[in-house]
């Protein structure tokens, strides 16, 4: 009898067995993202010196920032200034130029409120990890997994609006897990569904799955609140702005918004070939994360991570739909994949945690692989691995202090020159003359009379003729000098007739 009421010497050798595995593969998950922590620092230290990602997407998210620090919000699609447009919503244009009036720099500026924004995402994640009921020490980790991805390091190393909002819906989120959701939580849920959408339009996917969930759930007071709260707060951040900028936004996001095309089909391919083809990280993210909602949705029905996680998918198909976009708007579908995975894998019914934490400790030394591939490649060729400030920096020296603009298809490179940027987002520019053609007359007309005192290209031009924009630059300007990434033209006139190209 007294041998019944204990396990069998062979089974209590066998869990001691599995205990002591767990706990030595524990300890090589705490390590080996211990390890990955301190090669992202190494990363976003080395990145933030040399401007890695710096593309000219960040360009234009710090020349918006820019026109505020001088009063403006939202320039017209064309003034004097030069051309607007942008499809960008105010929070973070906002946060950036309020940073840079208090005296830091474009680029400190930018670099500081992604720091920032990377640090409310991880702690965003890590309140719903705990309550999940997974252990501090693991949720840190796991949370500090969310870098892992290549859209993350890219939101973390350039400057530009994806990381804010993300951070804001899973913060939103953190509030309404939990068994008892009351008014209060509800509210400041709702706030963060408000600020995130006021850094970006896509961001209500957040407040969607929340509402989803509580209805799942019955909760439909909490639901109705948060439905009417949000949109509401919504309500006044579009007023807002378009009052502080004077009604320019409304025109701007009529004329910029679905200017470059839609289509669901090119949306669904890109969900799976971009992962694919640029970012092996993400993918196996993406195959996680649909195992683990399956796997969760089997065992504990349609819980929040799962739902968020459907929801997720399908908002990040409609973005990836509109034309232009790209890998760094994978970054809520990954922070989605690894919430709903950790869900799964730290239920108390799930049998395959170890093998789970085996796959975190792989990732954890595939991502700081490729980051420390990053580190030692800047200054190579890749769109998404190449140092910019570099360039950038010399090309200003090497042009010098001018009275006239200068036209850079970078917008960064006039404001380090002291000027503000003629063309905003030179994408947008084709884009929008595509649907209106000779909406860019003004800038042809200005380099046919050589009005700009030097053009900078991110790339050179073609050797064909393509009858516009090249042309006119050809046959009034003349190219000077080579940096990475960066080719300066000068006026002919200017360039005392014939003079070789320095290298």
């Amino acid at each position: 009898m007294a041998e019944s009421a204990f396990e069998p010497p062979q089974q209590r050798e066998s869990l001691a067995d599995s205990g002591v595995n767990g706990r030595i593969l524990s300890a090589c998950f705490y390590a080996a993202v211990a390890v990955f922590a301190i090669v992202i620092v190494a990363l976003v230290y080395a990145g933030w010196r040399n401007g890695l990602d710096l593309t000219t997407a960040s360009g234009t998210w710090i020349a918006l920032a820019d026109d505020l620090k001088h009063g403006m919000l939202y320039r017209p699609m064309y003034s004097e200034l030069g051309f607007g447009g942008t499809r960008y919503f105010p929070l973070h244009i906002v946060l950036h130029a309020t940073l840079m009036k208090m005296g830091l720099g474009p680029e400190a500026a930018g670099h500081t409120l992604e720091a920032l924004a990377g640090l409310t995402l991880i702690f965003g994640i890590y309140r719903i990890l705990r309550k999940l009921r997974i252990t501090p020490l693991t949720a840190i980790c796991i949370s500090v997994l969310a870098m892992a991805p290549q859209a993350s390091q890219i939101a973390v190393l350039s400057i530009r609006g994806d990381l804010l909002p993300a951070a804001f819906v899973i913060l939103g989120l953190s509030f309404c897990i939990g068994t008892r959701v009351d008014r209060r939580q509800v509210l400041v849920a709702s706030l963060c569904f408000i600020l995130a959408f006021a850094a970006k339009a896509t961001s209500l996917y957040g407040v969607g799955a929340v509402i989803l969930t509580f209805l799942l759930y019955r909760q439909l007071r909490n639901a109705a609140f948060l439905l009417v709260a949000t949109g509401l707060g919504c309500a006044a951040v579009v007023g807002a702005t378009s009052l502080a900028s004077g009604g320019r936004f409304l025109v701007v996001m009529r004329a910029c918004a679905v200017a470059a095309g839609f289509h669901l089909a090119t949306g669904i391919s890109h969900l799976v070939n971009i992962p694919v083809l640029e970012s092996p990280v993400e993918l196996v993210f993406l195959v996680l994360g649909f195992a683990g909602c399956i796997a969760l949705v089997l065992t504990r029905g349609l819980t929040m991570p799962a739902v968020f996680f459907a929801v997720t998918v399908v908002s990040t198909t409609i973005t990836l739909a509109a034309d232009g976009t790209n890998l760094n708007h994978f970054v809520d579908i990954d922070v989605a994949c690894l919430i709903v995975f950790a869900a799964w894998l730290f239920d108390e019914r799930t049998k395959e945690r170890a093998f789970g934490i085996a796959v975190m400790v792989s990732i954890a030394i595939f991502a700081s692989s490729s980051a420390l591939w990053s580190i030692r490649h800047m200054q190579g060729s890749g769109y998404w691995d190449f140092a910019y400030s570099p360039g950038l920096h010399d090309a200003v020296k090497f042009i010098g202090k001018q009275d006239k603009p200068i036209l850079a298809m970078h917008p960064l490179l006039p404001i380090l020159a002291g000027q503000r940027p003629y063309l905003i987002d030179a994408w947008m520019l084709a884009v929008v003359t595509e649907k209106n053609p000779g909406f860019e007359q003004p800038m042809l007309d200005a380099i046919r009379q050589r009005q700009f005192s030097a053009i900078v290209l991110e790339f050179d031009l073609p050797s064909k003729s393509d009858g516009g924009f090249n042309d006119d630059i050809r046959e009034n300007y003349q190219l000077v000098k080579r940096f990475p990434r960066v080719l300066i033209f000068l006026p002919k006139t200017d360039a005392a007739g014939g003079e070789k190209i320095v290298n």
